[in-house]
């Protein structure tokens, strides 16, 4: 078990280094946030929209921008593996797909929650709303909903392979996919926003652990499969 966790070791490093080397993935996903957020802020600013009605759509703006921008980026990630055959060195190695799947979430995850925390600090300045107070909770909210769209993505992205379309065949395949993780990062964060905290007795929190568990399991029972294919 020690030496199976050292390797995953190893690959976080070796995703973190290549993603240095390019920061492909990492500037594609900011850009987009910076673009989408400054465009959805100043289009509802400029608005005749109470604060009160701007604080409603503000969740749902977050939501749909982070999903859109993750899932558009998204591709990037496994993309030296793809084009030099890696993933094909790393299995003639012994290493797992379980292995390379979960090291590749773990650092999809980080930078998700780097997006989600630019996307809500840009989104909150356009559109005036004060979240400072609530941020501990967004932030374990954000940590859940960029844990489970990693697990999502990272094994659309294997099995999407080698096709020229990936770009879009990734979105297209995730965005259906992502609708209960949408609305349950809607809901929790209207309630924060709105009430000041998720009320006692909510389903949201355990529908997030429930959509991380089924994403995290097929992801690690069929990545190896879809490299493979």
């Amino acid at each position: 078990m020690i030496r199976w966790l050292k390797t995953v070791a190893l690959l976080i490093g070796k995703e973190i280094r290549l993603e240095w080397r390019g920061k492909e993935f990492l500037t594609l996903l900011l850009c987009n946030s910076i673009l989408i957020s400054i465009l959805v802020g100043a289009g509802v600013s400029s608005a005749v929209i109470d604060a009160r009605t701007t604080t409603k759509v503000f969740p749902m703006l977050l939501w749909t921008v982070f999903l859109l921008s993750g899932t558009s980026a998204v591709s990037r990630t496994s993309e030296s593996e793809l084009e030099g055959h890696g993933f094909e060195g790393l299995l003639l190695a012994g290493v797992t797909g379980a292995q390379m799947y979960i090291a590749k979430v773990l650092v999809a995850a980080a930078l998700f929650l780097v997006n989600f925390v630019l996307l809500l600090t840009l989104l909150a300045a356009t559109m005036d709303q004060k979240l400072l107070g609530y941020a501990p909770q967004l932030l374990a909210i954000g940590s859940g909903a960029c844990l489970a769209l990693a697990a999502l993505v990272v094994l659309l992205v294997g099995v999407a392979g080698t096709s020229r379309l990936r770009g879009i065949l990734v979105p297209l395949l995730a965005l259906p996919l992502l609708f209960p993780l949408f609305f349950a990062g809607v809901e929790m964060t209207s309630n924060v926003v709105l009430s000041g905290g998720l009320p006692a007795g909510s389903v949201w929190p355990s529908i997030l652990v429930c959509i991380n568990a089924l994403y995290l399991i097929l992801g690690i029972n069929l990545f190896e499969l879809a490299i493979r294919e």
